[in-house]
């Protein structure tokens, strides 16, 4: 892992955290205060003291709100399929294994778990993936990957990285469902500098997917294709 510690470490002297840009909604169930200024510090103040509310919370309210409002999911809507979905997560968190049904909602349910416990759990968030994805191809010996939720990005729709993947003749496979969201979480905190608030990273490569690692794939694609031209050539 030592490469990949080197190229995030690399970048982050070219990309600024602060710049992770995700605003909160006015319906904030936790006051935010004024000396947060912009986003990057409005989040992470909500990241370290939000769980005061949600861990009190048996309506689930608050839960909701992160996963609709906060994290602009409106399609999860508040029933009583979906309050037992929450409840039986929150279970299986505990026990290291997820359902295929609790895995089919990451992209939801993992929000809620950051902010219940953000020194241990981050967000599968389906941009993040993408770009973690892509550092572990290029910057890691694993041949482990994390499934991918379907994304809401255009810039990251551009290309299929399971056909980069398969085209290039490397070996790899993805982590179960079943253990998947805790490797992730595992990985993501092996990788951070700050260990008690792996969320940093995960606010990192969710900013540089669409640009750096968007750039990174159109350069590696080009470089394939010229390999490719010049052979034919030959």
């Amino acid at each position: 892992m030592n490469e990949l510690l080197e190229k995030i470490e690399a970048l982050r002297k070219i990309y600024e955290i602060s710049e992770f840009e995700w605003e909160i909604p006015e319906n904030c169930p936790l006051p935010i205060p004024e000396i947060e200024t912009n986003s990057f510090q409005k989040n992470v103040y909500l990241k370290k003291n939000l769980r005061g509310i949600i861990s009190k919370d048996d309506s689930l309210s608050t839960h909701y709100w992160i996963i609709q409002e906060w994290g602009g999911i409106g399609s999860f809507k508040k029933n009583e399929r979906n309050d037992k979905r929450i409840v039986k997560f929150l279970d299986e968190l505990k026990k290291g294994k997820l359902s295929k049904a609790s895995f089919d909602a990451i992209s939801s349910l993992s929000k809620v778990a950051s902010f219940l416990t953000p020194e241990e759990y981050v967000i599968y968030d389906s941009r993040v993936i993408y770009g973690l994805n892509w550092l572990l191809f290029n910057f890691s010996n694993s041949n482990k990957l994390f499934p991918q939720p379907v994304g809401r990005s255009a810039a990251l729709a551009k290309y299929d990285m399971q056909t980069i993947f398969r085209l290039s003749g490397k070996r790899y496979e993805y982590y179960s469902h079943k253990e998947a969201f805790h490797e992730y979480c595992k990985l993501i905190k092996q990788l951070s500098s700050d260990k008690t608030a792996p969320y940093l990273l995960e606010m990192f490569i969710f900013a540089i997917a669409p640009s750096w690692v968007v750039k990174n794939i159109e350069e590696t694609v080009s470089l394939e294709i010229r390999h490719a031209h010049n052979k034919s050539k030959h």
